[in-house]
């Protein structure tokens, strides 16, 4: 049973600004969004926190179902109902309004249709942080929710060590949940150069805490990431527009990023380029060719030859 808001609050300081924001995006999420906001709701910490939570102009009754939580904890959950979509605008609308939201000076992350599962998460991870200043962001591991409609799998994530992790090594291995993550505001304003060549976010966000100071892992389960159906990932309409983009999203990586380890971003460069080979024009193949002989030569001519006259691509 869930508690009360002045139960959640009981051990907060009078009057103080929320230590922490949680940055929750939702969008046609009805089936999820309850499960999400009690898995804030369960958590049991010694400073205020705010749920930001976004509803970006849902066609089913999300909306509603945040409303409803609203009411009973209008002073935790403080949400923004969309009536135009800004995501669809891919122009940075959405991410502007999504981080004006957020007044913590520490920012928490959790999509609509993931959770948390563990009600001392927050205090763990806030409580690291505010011990080691050098650290900007904490994430640990998750358990995996396998919808209806997916292969069931065990992990989809690489096995978790308590210790820190470079820039490179969640550049070459995914590693984070992104409903594990905890970071800094000041990360916020790490300056990115084309933005708008981002295909996946978090793993700019991850990059952008690496280079701004140390990040921390905890080998435990405090969340748990859905796997379903129906998503940007498992929609095969969208492949081929992908592979087309991902060439740039590698580039800006490396652009903005020197942390990383130059010879394994190029080589991903050069992977991305040969895969895209088949779906763009002639002035296009002539630039990455030159691009890829520049950058890692094998690794480009090795995909590419793979790509043209085998089925191993």
């Amino acid at each position: 049973m869930l508690r009360t808001q002045e139960e959640i609050m009981a051990k907060w300081p009078k009057d103080a600004k929320p230590l922490v924001s949680i940055r929750c995006t939702a969008f046609r999420q009805e089936k999820y969004i309850a499960q999400c906001l009690e898995g804030f709701l369960i958590q049991e910490t010694d400073f205020p926190f705010e749920v930001c939570v976004h509803d970006d102009a849902s066609p089913d009754r999300t909306a509603d179902i945040i409303r409803e939580y609203e009411a009973k904890y209008p002073k935790i959950i403080k949400p923004l109902y969309e009536t135009e979509n800004q995501w669809s605008k891919n122009d940075g609308s959405f991410t502007r309004v999504v981080t004006a939201m957020l007044t913590g000076k520490y920012i928490a992350m959790c999509e609509g249709d993931d959770y948390w599962i563990d009600p001392h998460k927050l205090q763990t991870q806030i409580d690291f942080l505010e011990s080691h200043p050098d650290y900007s962001m904490t994430f640990h591991d998750a358990e995996i929710k396998n919808e209806p409609g997916v292969e069931p799998v065990d992990s989809v994530y690489p096995q978790m060590e308590d210790r820190d992790y470079t820039a490179t090594e969640l550049f070459e291995k995914w590693t984070i949940p992104t409903a594990s993550m905890v970071y800094r505001r000041e990360v916020i304003d790490f300056p990115i150069k084309n933005p708008l060549n981002i295909l996946n976010g978090d793993i700019f966000l991850a990059e952008k805490c690496a280079h701004t100071g140390k990040i921390r892992c905890f080998n435990k389960k405090m969340s748990a990431y859905r796997r379903q159906p129906g998503g940007v990932t498992w929609d095969k309409s969208k492949q081929i527009q992908r592979i087309k983009e991902y060439p740039a999203h590698f580039m800006e990586l490396k652009r903005n990023f020197p942390k990383i380890n130059s010879r394994i971003i190029s080589r991903a460069i050069c992977w991305a380029m040969a895969n895209a080979w088949d779906y763009i024009d002639a002035k296009t193949k002539i630039y990455y060719f030159f691009k890829g002989m520049t950058l890692a030569p094998r690794t480009f001519l090795k995909k590419l030859y793979r790509k043209k006259f085998s089925d191993k691509a």
